[in-house]
């Protein structure tokens, strides 16, 4: 028989096994193993064991079962306060600051004593969740034991302030420990860091007397996330200098240096410590490596990382896919993607990006619609790529589709998207609707109204464009560099010599913003088109860099509109030296030659560009008809229904003369007969793209919209004009510089482009 408030002995030797048995449950069903053990044993009453017990439960690394956890406590009469505190800290391990903090408030209502530990631990949650509550917090500590000189307290001290961004708070911490150790030292150095303060934070780390590799690595990571990646590699190999052996998070650090640096032969160093000292390639190791090879080019180097990882990471798979992707090798990255057990959202974007980057719009909505079929949500990196491809290609339908998604689904329209769904509305011949999504926008930064500004000036709106130039003003949006171009831009497009004149001053006196490359452009542009030659060769010989070939291109056009024989002649010699291959000067100088009468020059010209094998850029435009993508070469018979669109442009020959149309055959160069000329400008690739747009589209309403890469010519501007009034329909021509509105018998430009 066993005495009264003796334990039977099977229970003690119960007890002194479950530690042994159950050190730490490995899975949550091990951990309620353990718990159904000490049930049937008895053990469950003893305090250490239902310790034991807790902790397995609360485990992030073992049990990981939370709620299992709170129920045991819930039954627990009288909890002691160590119960207490590993439940509060196991809150905060599991991301659960509140509750922990809901805890904390729990035990003072129910007057549990607490001990320092559990405010260490509820520092930490506080930490992660809650400002206003750390200093209430921090109150009732002193209350209850004073300022004491704990260096436990005082480094959780440190690491609450730090983490809510009270460095100040987190200093007067740290200098209240008189017997500072390693963690107090590591945790302030880290918060100056976390604060962006890194020259402080060099300077602590430079007074301490012990430095871990925590301390160094926190440092480390800190110069690297804070894009100073050269000062990162200097503290890594101070370090290693040191004779402090780094681990995989100070390797990973370094390695996200290198790929900033993008310099290959570090890379391979750096890897080369990971091998002299045995260091483990952990996931996340591997990964960094796997990126460090790829952004420095080196994409065997990461393959061979990656096949060394196996297949079952994931994080590996995405790095090697973006690797791929962003270097052009999209169908390697699909080999991998398709391979793949398991895939997230970054497996997509990755994807789609790599596909948008290869012009594949078709692809990349395809891998969309993976996406979505898997029950994955888009994000908005998901949606900016997609929208961004759409208005590179002016594929209006499918840019209307994406942003009736981003509504249904409720994606948050944060000023990316909110900038990628305007400027893909102005890029697809929309600007009334970009205008809509930039007034419902409800942040605005200098990116947004650049991009709106930007737009209205390549559809000829320049009054509108500085309208809200001087509205981004008043809304106190100090404007950039890259919004003048923008106000320069439209000035240019609609043919504000004046306002140009003053913009382009007042950008140097009252905002110190010196004139980049591009603002001359745009100035030179502006003057040139406008007449002022002179003026503009005046402004082109004062630029303080030497002008490109953009600006010596566009200085020719405009001498040849304006028939400045003596300045195209120049202008073109300047263009050659730089771009002595291309076509551009030959073509442009042809042209002042044919229609300043000048043939011979002409004839010279054409038989120069024959010699050297250059030949004239072919024009190519395209039509989207039912959300496909269609595209025509001047002159081009391919399209399987060039039949029946060589009937309709004959119809189309037929209605323009009609209505008086009489060819510009001056302007064609080639030395050939009258009927050939004029046959020549009819397949031009607009025209092509405009019979074909005929042919298909229905709804009278609907405008036809074509996508050109070379500036469209007179005669072809002269005619769209024509088709617009004869078939009443609205065309939208994109070419190279700008977009054409053509509504009965009208251009939005006003034939000034």
């Amino acid at each position: 028989m066993v005495p009264p408030g003796a334990r039977p002995r099977s229970l003690n030797r119960s007890i002194a096994g479950i530690r042994s048995q159950w050190p730490a449950p490995s899975t949550p069903k091990q951990a309620a193993e353990l718990h159904a053990h000490m049930v049937v044993t008895g053990a469950v009453r003893h305090p250490p064991s239902l310790a034991h017990l807790m902790m397995c439960l609360s485990d992030p690394n073992g049990g990981d079962d939370l709620d299992h956890a709170f129920r045991v406590f819930s039954g627990v009469p009288g909890p002691s306060t160590f119960l207490w505190n590993t439940l509060v800290r196991a809150c905060c391990r599991h991301n659960a600051p509140a509750e922990s903090i809901r805890l904390y408030r729990r035990m003072r209502r129910e007057g549990v004593e607490m001990d320092a530990h559990t405010f260490c631990f509820v520092f930490r949650a506080c930490g992660l969740s809650s400002a206003g509550e750390s200093q209430a917090v921090h109150g009732n500590f002193l209350r209850a034991f004073g300022e004491g000189d704990d260096p436990l307290v005082g480094n959780s001290l440190i690491h609450m302030y730090s983490e809510l961004g009270l460095i100040e708070l987190s200093k007067k911490a740290f200098e209240g420990i008189n017997h500072k150790d390693v963690i107090s030292w590591t945790t302030i150095v880290g918060g100056y860091v976390k604060s962006g303060r890194l020259d402080e934070a060099q300077n602590l780390f430079d007074e301490m007397p012990v430095r871990n590799v925590v301390s160094w690595t926190s440092l480390m990571t800190g110069y690297s996330q804070a894009g100073r990646p050269a000062e990162a590699v200097r503290t890594f190999k101070a370090m290693l200098s040191a004779n402090v052996m780094p681990d995989s998070v100070a390797i990973v650090s370094a390695l996200s240096a290198c790929s900033q640096l993008k310099d290959l032969e570090l890379g391979r160093w750096i890897h080369a410590v990971v091998d002299d000292h045995n260091i483990r390639l952990t996931r996340n190791l591997s990964v960094a490596m796997i990126d460090m090879y790829s952004k420095c080019g080196d994409l065997p180097s990461a393959r061979r990382v990656f096949d060394s990882t196996g297949w079952m990471n994931l994080s590996a798979c995405n790095a090697m896919i973006d690797g791929y992707c962003k270097l052009g090798h999209v169908e390697l990255a699909r080999a991998i993607f398709d391979e793949m057990g398991d895939r997230d959202l970054i497996s997509f974007n990755s994807m789609i990006g790599g596909y948008v980057q290869n012009s594949d719009v078709r692809d990349a909505l395809a891998v969309f619609s993976e996406l979505r079929a898997m029950g994955l949500k888009p994000d908005n990196v998901t949606m900016v790529t997609l929208l961004a491809a759409c208005a590179s290609l002016g594929a209006l339908q499918q840019g209307r589709a994406l942003h009736a998604h981003v509504l249904v689904c409720s994606i948050r329209v944060d000023l990316h998207l909110g900038t990628s769904l305007l400027d893909m509305y102005a890029k697809c011949g929309r600007i009334e609707d970009a205008r809509l999504v930039f007034e419902k926008m409800p942040e605005k930064d200098v990116l947004a109204w650049t991009a709106i500004i930007s737009g209205l000036s390549v559809h000829g709106q320049g009054r509108a464009a500085l309208e809200y130039f001087s509205d981004m003003q008043k809304q106190g949006i100090r404007p950039n560099g890259v919004a003048y171009i923008g106000v320069l831009t439209a000035c240019s497009h609609s043919g504000l010599v004046e306002d140009g004149r003053w913009h382009f001053e007042e950008m140097r006196s009252l905002f110190r913003i010196e004139p980049e490359i591009e603002h001359y452009g745009c100035m030179i542009d502006l003057l040139s088109r406008g007449g002022y030659l002179r003026e503009a060769e005046e402004l082109i010989q004062a630029m303080p860099m030497e002008p490109n070939a953009v600006i010596w291109s566009s200085f020719l056009a405009a001498c040849r509109f304006h028939g400045d024989v003596r300045l195209a002649e120049k202008a073109a010699g300047r263009l050659l030296l730089l771009e002595p291959h291309e076509d551009a000067a030959y073509v442009q100088l042809c042209n002042v030659y044919a229609s300043s009468g000048m043939s011979a020059s002409s004839s010279e010209i054409r038989r120069v560009m024959e010699e050297r094998g250059i030949k004239k850029t072919a024009g190519c435009s395209s039509v989207v008809v039912n959300g496909e993508i269609h595209e025509f070469i001047a002159g081009d018979r391919s399209h399987p229904e060039i039949s029946d669109i060589r009937e309709m442009m004959s119809e189309m020959a037929r209605r323009l003369r009609e209505a008086g149309y009489l060819p510009d055959t001056w302007r064609v160069t080639i030395d050939v007969d009258e009927e050939e000329k004029e046959e020549s400008l009819l397949v031009h690739s607009e025209r092509i793209a405009i019979a074909f747009g005929l042919m298909k589209s229905g709804a009278a309403h609907l405008p036809i919209q074509i996508l050109k890469n070379l500036r469209t010519c007179e005669d072809c501007h002269h005619a769209i004009k024509l088709i617009s009034k004869i078939w009443n329909r609205t065309i939208i021509v994109r070419d190279r510089s700008r977009f054409h509105h053509f509504t009965d018998g009208q251009c939005s430009c006003g034939d000034f482009w």
